[in-house]
């Protein structure tokens, strides 16, 4: 059997080869990884370049699939070489590359350890499923001027590191199980979830959270921005139609999520998709930011309201009764009377309730 020829396209991977006969053969990914004795998801990983064909490997894909072994490592080792002299002439994609905080990314789980550095920056297009920088500008970074944020000026806020973020918020929200959206139904169920506020740890309550804004087809993710990243909040509708309300926990204090999850639920309620980036210090505080304060203080003060926050004597017996007729934790009645300049930054800080960054890590606060 003569070989045939070898004519790459410079940045086709070996398995579109392999999926062109699989397609002629009628045959499926999951008989196919059965036939060269792979687990699927590393076939999968295969037929899209991302699994390295080694020489064991083109073996048992020419006994199954024809050709020699030499065809399949030749068309790896010339895929891979493609691949780097792709990045060499592209040095938009390397410096788009280079802009996120990658190490950060993989040691937070978004992304895995890339298998080459010339692969690198295509895996992080991956990532966002796009095939270019111009697509990612179009379907990412464009897309910021639509979602509101709640952002302190303290910190740098990075185009790159906030895209991705939001990414990481809908990958995550896509594995999520909800209902269809129900505003009506959400704004309902406001009153009920500020309880958890008095539960201490996040490994307990962000569970219960999710449960519940799902009921009513809102997806709540929490996930720690990376550095760069200046965001407290974010709300979007979801492709699938369902809501989006991403926190980050940046301050990890009890005060500034509850105010944060509330700000942003009232986002989703009145303000719909049509939402904007938004800082503090920034450009002043817009209709919408105030109409979302005053809705989160409204939830958080029932059934009691601002004027009862005003009256309230200064001490720690008081604010203790009063977060308690209020259903909230005393936490949230202090960082409501410094955000009013009734109590010092630093005074009775020991109510509030801090939580640690591993409180929110994958697999802890997400359920």
């Amino acid at each position: 059997m003569t070989e045939p020829a070898f004519q790459p396209n410079w940045a086709s991977p070996p398995g579109e080869t392999i999926l062109s006969i699989l397609r002629a053969r009628d045959i499926s990914v999951y008989k196919f990884s059965e036939l060269v004795g792979l687990p699927e998801q590393e076939a999968l990983r295969l037929l899209s370049g991302k699994y390295p064909i080694d020489s064991n490997l083109a073996k048992r894909i020419s006994a199954k699939f024809g050709s020699t072994p030499r065809f399949w490592t030749e068309r790896e080792r010339r895929y891979q070489s493609n691949l780097k002299t792709l990045a060499l002439r592209r040095p938009e994609l390397e410096q788009w590359f280079r802009a996120f905080p990658v190490a950060k990314m993989r040691e937070m789980g978004w992304i895995s350890k890339f298998t080459s550095p010339a692969e690198a920056p295509f895996e992080l297009l991956d990532f966002f499923a796009v095939s270019t920088v111009e697509q990612w500008k179009d379907e990412h970074a464009n897309r910021l001027e639509r979602i509101k944020f709640r952002t302190s000026s303290t910190f740098e806020n990075s185009t790159t590191a906030t895209t991705a973020w939001l990414r990481r918020g809908e990958l995550v929200a896509e594995e999520m199980s909800c209902k269809s959206w129900n505003p009506e139904g959400f704004r309902k169920s406001l009153s009920g979830l500020k309880s958890l506020s008095m539960e201490r740890s996040p490994r307990a309550f962000v569970p219960r959270l999710q449960t519940e804004c799902a009921k009513y087809g809102v997806a709540v993710v929490v996930e720690r921005c990376p550095s760069g990243c200046a965001a407290s909040g974010a709300t979007l509708r979801l492709e699938s139609g369902r809501g989006l309300l991403l926190l980050s926990a940046r301050f990890l204090s009890d005060d500034h999520f509850w105010f944060s999850f509330f700000h942003e639920a009232a986002h989703l309620i009145l303000h719909g998709v049509e939402l904007r980036i938004e800082g503090e210090g920034l450009s002043g505080t817009s209709t919408q930011e105030t109409e979302a304060n005053q809705f989160a203080q409204r939830i958080l003060l029932e059934p009691h309201g601002e004027s009862a926050l005003k009256a309230l004597p200064i001490n720690k017996f008081a604010i203790a009764r009063f977060a308690r007729r209020c259903g909230v934790s005393p936490g949230i009645i202090v960082g409501q009377l410094q955000n009013k300049k009734r109590l010092s930054p630093g005074r009775f800080n020991a109510f509030k309730t801090r939580y640690k960054v591993a409180d929110f890590t994958r697999g802890s606060a997400q359920v």
